[in-house]
């Protein structure tokens, strides 16, 4: 693994409480680092499933395509994350990821990621901790797309990406790279264009967000979490997780 990842290469062991031995043993087994530029596919929906990608820089999404074209955006991964934790065991994609900036990827085989399961049950344990990691987003998800409004739905996005990154080791307390345009956020939140972009300019009156140039400045913490009715506390698994790889 060349010199430039060890910073990531620490992240790994403290996002997926992995000891060293574990971690080495994890990444001897991937692929050399790929290289993905702003939009391209990552995997493809429908394909059938031969490594496990893990996200090393930048951010992607997770698309699901109906029948008439329309799109939903059904997650959002940063740095850190690992892209298809929940789909190796079917073997089959149910979604499309595209890489929403440039971004580094790495990717490892599922035959030998199993006989790492066998042999390392700790890589077994990372595994189902970022699967539940996940699966709690996507539940947080469901809650605001089936019954908030749309200010506070926006609302919440704009207080959940800064928190993940944070975790992930980026610094949010000034302007962050933010990549997705206003018709993005109408495909993550079930909103139209429109729509979105009447809550932001809502949010920019009332002094809460600066946006400009792909990137967002949350200027009033405080007043955003009131209006999203934001609590972190289904983000701490991977805090918590991260506290016990370091123990």
């Amino acid at each position: 693994m060349p010199d430039v990842f060890a910073p990531f290469v620490t992240k790994l062991s403290l996002r997926m409480a992995l000891p060293i031995p574990d971690r080495d043993a994890l990444l001897r087994t991937a692929s050399a680092p790929r290289h993905a530029l702003k939009g391209e596919c990552l995997i493809e929906e429908g394909a059938e499933l031969s490594s496990l990608l893990i996200l090393c820089s930048g951010m992607a999404r997770a698309v699901r395509t109906f029948s008439d074209g329309i799109q939903q955006i059904v997650a959002l991964f940063v740095e850190g994350d690992t892209l298809n934790p929940g789909e190796i065991v079917f073997r089959q994609s149910k979604n499309s990821i595209y890489a929403l900036t440039t971004a580094i990827y790495l990717s490892i085989p599922l035959g030998q990621l199993n006989e790492l399961i066998v042999t390392r049950p700790v890589i077994a344990r990372a595994l189902w901790l970022e699967t539940a990691a996940q699966a709690a987003i996507q539940q947080e998800w469901m809650v605001w797309l089936g019954k908030r409004a749309a200010e506070p739905r926006l609302a919440h996005f704009l207080c959940e990406l800064p928190h993940r990154l944070q975790i992930s080791g980026r610094d949010t307390r000034a302007a962050f790279e933010f990549p997705l345009t206003q018709s993005d956020l109408a495909d993550t939140l079930g909103l139209s264009t429109v729509h979105v972009n009447r809550i932001l300019q809502t949010l920019r009156s009332r002094g809460l967000i600066e946006l400009a140039r792909n990137r967002l400045t949350i200027l009033d913490k405080e007043g955003l979490y009131a209006i999203a009715e934001f609590d972190p506390q289904y983000l701490d698994g991977r805090r918590l997780a991260n506290q016990k790889g370091a123990t």
